[in-house]
């Protein structure tokens, strides 16, 4: 990893993004660029002294931060979604960084945050930082699709998350078990099975997986609940998963995606199909 990118709209919550973003580009020696998006609908010399202030708070705060040499700071105009991704892909972004979203429950129901949108249209892995940075991933996540996506989320987390004990899963659903009652004994249950297997097979011999990746677990249920039990179970403090588009929907990233972007109980990294 040789380029990072961290967004921030000076709240309190992007402080996180700056502090794991700070940390993996010292990890990596990565050159760290640092972005900020102020509203350009504003007359233009209230923009260029919002744009110096916001560098000036930028500059010190990263000023009292170790690893503050291998950071810039750029301050620009315009829709943030637009911006930050244009920038990231002229930084060649390896991984781009953010906050949590501001919640605002009404807007939230009726359109894509404009965190959504930036890791919809980006390029590059995003990784969003909730939690408070006390050192290198113990415990990582992985919500396995069995898609192209989920393959290039695992590869950035061998690189965000060199360290972490992975786990990863694949939520099965039976068709009908709720009238059979039989859940994992019945012929349809067991049908199900050797074909989910046959495709994770499949889809471990096609694609490039970290060498010390374990296969997926195959648990029965909906993904929701395999996921609550399996935060239950380890505490991971990073969530990886692959984003993908299924043409026209509310949520490019997938709706579950998207969920887990508004409300994440940790640390989430998502990647798109194709990586830079």
């Amino acid at each position: 990893m040789k380029s990072i990118v961290v967004a921030t709209d000076m709240s309190p919550r992007s402080d996180r993004a700056l502090e794991r973003a700070l940390f993996l580009a010292t990890q990596h020696g990565a050159r760290l660029h640092v972005v900020s998006v102020v509203d350009d609908a504003l007359p233009e010399d209230m923009v260029n002294q919002l744009r110096e202030f916001v560098s000036e708070r930028l500059e010190a705060y990263l000023s009292r931060q170790p690893g503050k040499a291998l950071a810039t700071v750029t301050v620009l105009a315009g829709d943030p979604v637009e911006q930050v991704n244009a920038f990231a892909i002229d930084k060649e972004a390896d991984l781009v960084v953010m906050g949590l979203h501001r919640a605002r429950r009404l807007f939230d129901q009726l359109r894509e945050t404009t965190s959504e949108r930036i890791a919809a249209a980006s390029l590059a892995p995003v990784l969003i930082a909730r939690n408070m940075v006390e050192g290198d991933y113990a415990a990582a996540l992985a919500l396995i699709s069995f898609s192209d996506a989920c393959a290039a989320a695992l590869r950035a987390a061998a690189t965000v998350a060199p360290n972490a004990a992975m786990t990863s899963f694949h939520a099965m659903l039976v068709p009908f078990a709720g009238l059979t009652g039989e859940l994992h004994v019945s012929e349809m249950a067991q049908a199900v099975r050797r074909e989910t297997e046959a495709k994770r097979d499949a889809w471990l011999a096609k694609l490039a997986i970290p060498g010390a990746y374990a296969p997926p677990e195959i648990v029965t249920g909906s993904v929701t609940q395999a996921l609550h039990d399996k935060i239950a179970s380890i505490t991971p403090d990073l969530l990886v998963l692959g984003t993908h588009t299924r043409g026209f929907a509310l949520h490019r990233l997938g709706g579950f995606a998207a969920d887990l972007l508004r409300e994440p109980p940790t640390d989430l990294l998502l990647s798109p199909p194709s990586v830079r």
